[in-house]
């Protein structure tokens, strides 16, 4: 290009230059890769934490024939993961049993993976197997988790566990390693902290460094119960096994002895949760913890093992109860067991009674309106479950049909208004029962998600028919 062209003309010719190859790339990609390609455009139609989703199953499931393709997509996943709409995962705090209750929707609904942190560090594994210098500068560009205080009423806590996990892996730097630990907000951070550092330890000296920090962030952390209790699990024998280390390399441990004290002290004596104070997992995770340190360390007083403050229980947010849900239950283990303790065969459900009894069943559905005590995200997870026993107790058949639109039907009116981790997490709870239990239904299925043109859905569909995340079952 003549030196002599105006600035602004020899930019706008190199923009055209690389809009031009680009163009020429994505034509080649298109005519060599027919099928992967149109996945790819498809995954960019859909909202950016299933376009997200949906870049990294074509990745990891091996299906980009071209390195350079594979970067690009793994750039932009990583790019649409952080418009996700949930900052990190959350999961129940440990000892915490969460049945038929709003705490259990959202424990099942994060484990969909549909948020910003899970996402990003899916698309900087997927870098670091292609350049690794492209993984640890992604990860060190990558917001650090911010990590919600919590108090013994909530159920679930945020985890961060795999942001130290990614960061061991990218080879994070020293000076990464150290300021993570100094920046750390949870107790429940303290077990992978440990982890990080005995998988990016380096020399004794790297190692005195991070074990004072680990002890001086035991000493500030607040005393919260819910917290300390659910670190209570693994970060004790974590904080032990670094100790032991020190002493084995013989090297100072007097700042995390201390630091460990003080965690210990200050945890114990803090409110006491409902939770840690009855007999069960928490309880016991408190006693533990108290054992380990006095094997290996001063004894704490015995005092501290007794539960302080108001006893205040998580609040799990149960579901309204009726007599016409209890109604719809009972008729559906009618459906699945009759008078016995073991599922009908088909043989038992062909015949009219029981499709007498599956039509009622479907027809509560169809008429079932939202109570006065019921939220819209109540409401949805009840129709969603009903309308998935109806296809997980029904044989192949008009019924099992039926009851597969209606709650297509149900899904796309839903669409706008619930939670896309709530509303994806009903989806693939009943596509996975599907797939489990009447195996030779699930390509059926995954037609009709794809007939619905729902964006979300028929990216499902597509990358399920031709990618799967796992085989479906064998079909005898």
């Amino acid at each position: 290009m003549p030196a002599s062209y105006p600035t602004n003309v020899r930019l706008l010719l190199m923009i055209g230059l690389a809009a031009a190859l680009a163009a020429q790339s994505s034509d080649e990609r298109r005519s060599a890769h027919p099928r992967v390609f149109a996945l790819t455009e498809l995954a960019r139609a859909a909202p950016p934490e299933f376009a997200a989703r949906g870049l990294l199953q074509l990745l990891e499931a091996d299906a980009i024939p071209e390195r350079d393709w594979r970067l690009e997509l793994a750039q932009e996943a990583l790019s649409l993961a952080g418009s996700a709409r949930h900052a990190l995962p959350k999961r129940l705090a440990p000892g915490i049993v969460a049945v038929d209750n709003r705490a259990m929707l959202w424990n099942v609904a994060y484990q969909q993976g549909l948020d910003r942190l899970t996402l990003s560090l899916r698309a900087i594994e997927q870098l670091r197997r292609l350049d690794p210098a492209a993984a640890r500068k992604a990860f060190a560009q990558l917001p650090r988790p911010a990590m919600a205080a919590v108090t013994c009423k909530d159920a679930l806590i945020d985890d961060a566990s795999q942001w130290y996990l990614t960061a061991g892996r990218v080879n994070a730097e020293p000076g990464t390693i150290l300021s993570a630990i100094q920046a750390a907000q949870s107790h429940t951070e303290i077990a992978p902290a440990i982890d990080l550092i005995f998988l990016r330890r380096g020399s004794a000296e790297e190692l005195d460094l991070y074990a004072g920090a680990v002890g001086e962030k035991l000493r500030s952390l607040p005393a919260n119960d819910r917290d300390f209790n659910a670190a209570l699990f693994q970060a004790p024998k974590k904080i032990e096994h670094l100790w032991s280390t020190l002493r084995l390399l013989d090297r100072p441990t007097a700042v995390l002895a201390d630091g460990w004290r003080a965690w210990m002290q200050t945890g114990l004596a803090a409110p006491a949760c409902a939770e840690s104070r009855s007999a069960g997992p928490q309880e016991q995770a408190r006693y533990d913890a108290f054992s380990l340190f006095n094997k290996t360390q001063t004894p704490l007083e015995p005092d501290l093992l007794k539960p302080t403050g108001e006893s205040i229980a998580a609040d799990l947010h149960p579901f309204a109860d009726s007599e016409a849900i209890r109604s719809q239950t009972n008729l559906f283990r009618q459906l699945l067991f009759g008078t016995h303790s073991r599922g009908l065969s088909a043989a038992e459900k062909d015949t009219p009674e029981w499709r007498e009894q599956m039509q009622s069943y479907i027809q509560s559905i169809e008429g079932r309106t939202r109570t006065s005590d019921e939220s819209d995200i109540e409401f949805f997870y009840r129709q969603s479950q009903l309308w998935s026993g109806v296809l997980m107790a029904s044989p192949p058949g008009p019924s099992r049909d039926r009851a597969l639109a209606q709650y297509l039907s149900f899904l796309l009116v839903n669409a706008p208004h619930i939670d896309p981790l709530l509303w994806f997490s009903q989806l693939e709870s009943m596509a996975e029962a599907t797939r489990s239990l009447h195996g030779e239904e699930f390509p059926k299925l995954l037609r009709a998600l794809h007939s619905t043109a729902h964006p979300v859905l028929r990216l499902y569909a597509e990358l399920e028919t031709d990618f799967p995340t796992r085989p479906s079952p064998k079909v005898y």
